[in-house]
């Protein structure tokens, strides 16, 4: 599912599509932990590799929604949405934090270009269910302007937004969701989680080595991966059925991403099957 196919379910691309760039999913906070995941986009820039980058920032859009005097709740790890809360994240996500990681990147020599998932209609999304009021799930993924910007060398940096397919109105979009979406629709080569844990633990606290859907779905069931595990999980499955290899992994592993490129297992691998 690319931009030059059109619009199409991320679901629905072939395991068989040519390989794609490198997506790597960050937070979206100028924590040490964020800011060792852009030392990563910044080596694989600098090795050649295509680059999609998309951020999350969900610290910061409760921090700025308690200053508003804006209640947070999470259900099943995502944020229960009023349209003021919506405003809110659309503004610190697609302003505030996706201005500090392209402002990070440029200052370090990438091209990064700062996007949201509105930008040339690139995520659509249903309306998740009714409890969670104006949060979307991505359903339809349009990959043309990110595809013409990998070929460019620049770096797209992506804030999680969509348009909802009924109505168009503006929806808050889980980023590792996003992530997801964007890799399947764009073929990558691989889907990473940069973020602040090594992978998925078990009960005993080890990190599991690798998942397919049926041990991730009885890792769901007895617990095991729960709150803001749980997106980034189903996000990795969603690429792997695609055909793309999808990981998550610690940003202090600063080689991981080139590990994981050779073969290698790093942290938590997702299989298809």
């Amino acid at each position: 599912m690319t931009g030059n196919r059109g619009a199409t379910p991320p679901a629905d691309l072939p395991a068989a599509a040519p390989p794609g760039p490198l997506v790597l999913k960050v937070g979206g906070s100028v924590s040490r932990e964020n800011v060792a995941a852009l030392d990563v986009v910044v080596a694989l820039h600098d090795a050649g590799h295509g680059l999609v980058v998309v951020h999350g920032g969900g610290p910061l859009v409760g921090e700025w929604a308690g200053r508003l005097g804006l209640e947070t709740r999470f259900v099943r790890g995502l944020r229960v949405t009023d349209e003021a809360t919506r405003d809110v994240a659309l503004a610190v996500l697609g302003g505030l934090a996706n201005g500090r990681i392209v402002a990070s990147l440029l200052a370090r020599g990438v091209p990064a270009i700062g996007l949201t998932g509105l930008d040339g209609g690139m995520l659509r999304a249903e309306r998740e269910d009714r409890d969670l009021g104006l949060v979307g799930r991505v359903s339809l993924v349009d990959s043309a302007v990110l595809d013409l910007l990998v070929e460019e060398g620049r770096v797209p940096v992506v804030a999680p937004a969509a348009l909802g397919t009924d109505d168009g109105e503006i929806l808050n979009v889980n980023a590792d969701a996003a992530a997801g979406a964007i890799a399947a629709s764009l073929g990558a080569r691989l889907l990473v989680f940069v973020t602040d844990v090594p992978g998925v633990r078990s009960k005993d606290g080890r990190v599991i080595p690798a998942l397919d859907v049926d041990r991730a779905k009885a890792l769901v069931d007895d617990g095991t991966i729960e709150g803001g595990m749980l997106p980034k999980v189903e996000a990795c499955l969603v690429a792997a059925r695609s055909g793309t290899r999808a990981a998550i992994v610690a940003a202090s592993a600063t080689d991981a991403v080139e590990r994981l490129l050779r073969g290698d297992r790093v942290g938590t691998v997702f299989e298809a099957a």
